[in-house]
């Protein structure tokens, strides 16, 4: 069997590997972006918002930008609502396909390879280097390099076959592309929450451009029997907000997928074998996005590998401890108020919701220090604001589920609530061709949520 020989073999071109092989070509090695469909981007499964802190720090045109975000609305179980208005804009929404093709031929461009239509089903370690196994259109296909860099999403299949499980709590997503949207204001998404609007996450409205918006759900298998899509057409139908913005709109079409929100982040290097973005749950467990934190895990990686092939035996170790200090914190503390989350009662939201709209000082601190990228910055700032005797009462419920929950998951980013969970079954969210509620196809990097 001809074996194809690389420096470093790229798995999965969503921004994590699409920024990986970008990386690695332009430092010079062999790379080869490996991707299962017949075009990158396709199919899209992402609501597309990114951070302005990745504009800025990856240089990303602004032709890949769709719409900018500087404000927030959300809407508590009963009704009542806490909007925010920042300064300043946080961030773009995108359109996945054409960002990861963006990045993709960029990788091309700088002398990455790009396989298209090829499915890898197993690596192993073979005479020093990692040969990978599958298919290419049809075909058998088999490679070689020194490292991988595994950007597979959030159900990877290459971990497993070198003998490694990695505990995840996964939600499930659906999301809707929409016309004739009647939006409230353009730079502002929605969020509903409630046990009976999405239960253990929230649905969303997110204004892509005038009349237009992503309207989705996700849902978590443990707290839920049921599949997005009944939560999704209850929210267009039945939500007091939500079904009078769509009550003329269109579907243009529909995405899906899951998203790894709790789970084991370690370990990220198995073998010569690197995991980045949804491979490795380097997501954010309040909102599911995590396309920035994918383009810096895929940059690290990249440089990783060139400093191992370049004779720096202890470079692919160091990826792990290189992406724990720019955004380990973040997962943690998102994994902290993921589990605090779904533990509260509907009327323990209604009451965060509303002193967070009604009262000026917490709102303001939600402003000044709210950062959907980094999020640990609210944290101390909104407790401040709870401790406050006026308030206290509002919020103890959530400060003592956030004790007796939220610290264990803030200690292992959530990995006990996966493991405890994880005999449990569930009817949705299965890959396609499986018993499925939501035939729809599974995600990469990013997320479908906010």
């Amino acid at each position: 069997m001809h074996v194809n020989e690389y420096d470093v073999i790229v798995v999965g071109a969503g921004p994590a590997g699409g920024m990986a092989a970008l990386t690695a070509a332009r430092l010079g090695l062999r790379t080869v972006l490996v991707e299962e469909h017949p075009e990158v981007g396709s199919p899209t499964h992402c609501s597309g918002k990114l951070q302005l802190h990745a504009f800025r720090e990856f240089n990303l045109p602004d032709h890949l930008v769709l719409n900018t975000l500087q404000a927030g609305a959300f809407y508590a179980p009963n009704g009542a609502v806490a909007r925010v208005r920042r300064s300043t804009p946080d961030s773009h929404v995108v359109d996945r396909a054409v960002f990861d093709r963006w990045l993709a031929y960029g990788a091309q461009s700088a002398g990455a390879e790009l396989l298209l239509e090829t499915r890898l089903r197993g690596a192993e370690r073979l005479n020093g280097a990692m040969r990978v196994a599958g298919e290419r259109t049809g075909k058998t296909f088999s490679g070689s390099a020194p490292v991988i860099i595994d950007a597979e999403g959030a159900r990877p299949v290459l971990p497993a076959t070198l003998g490694v499980t990695l505990p995840r709590r996964l939600v499930y997503g659906l999301q809707y592309q929409m016309s004739d949207v009647d939006l409230e204001a353009v730079d502002c998404p929605e969020i509903y929450l409630g046990s009976a609007v999405s239960p253990g996450f929230f649905a969303w409205l997110m204004p892509i451009g005038p009349r237009r918006a992503r309207v989705g759900v996700c849902v978590d298998q443990f707290l839920s029997g049921r599949a997005p899509i009944h939560y999704l057409d209850r929210v267009m139908r039945e939500h007091p907000v939500a079904s009078r913005r769509l009550k003329h709109a269109r579907i243009e079409r529909k995405l899906a997928g899951p998203i790894p929100v709790l789970g084991a982040r370690r370990p990220t290097v198995i073998q010569n074998m690197l995991l980045v973005g949804d491979t490795a749950g380097q997501v954010k467990a309040t909102s599911g996005g995590g396309i920035y934190f994918s383009l810096i895990a895929g940059q690290l990686a990249a440089q990783a590998a060139a400093n191992y092939i370049g004779g720096n035996t202890e470079a692919l170790r160091d990826y792990e401890g290189g992406w724990r200090r720019r955004f380990g914190r973040e997962l943690s503390v998102t994994a902290f108020a993921r589990a605090t989350l779904n533990r509260m009662t509907d009327e323990e939201l209604n009451g965060l919701i509303s002193a967070i709209g009604t009262n000026d000082s917490v709102r303001a601190a939600v402003e000044t220090h709210g950062d959907t990228a980094y999020q640990s910055r609210l944290i101390f700032p909104l407790l401040r604001q709870s401790l406050h005797p006026s308030r206290f009462a509002v919020m103890s419920g959530a400060m003592f589920k956030a004790l007796r929950f939220g610290l264990r998951a803030l200690w292992d980013d959530g990995a006990h609530l996966a493991r405890h969970d994880g005999n449990r079954a569930s009817g949705f969210g299965t890959r396609k061709g499986e018993d499925s509620d939501q035939r729809e196809p599974i995600g990469r990097s990013g997320g479908l949520t906010p």
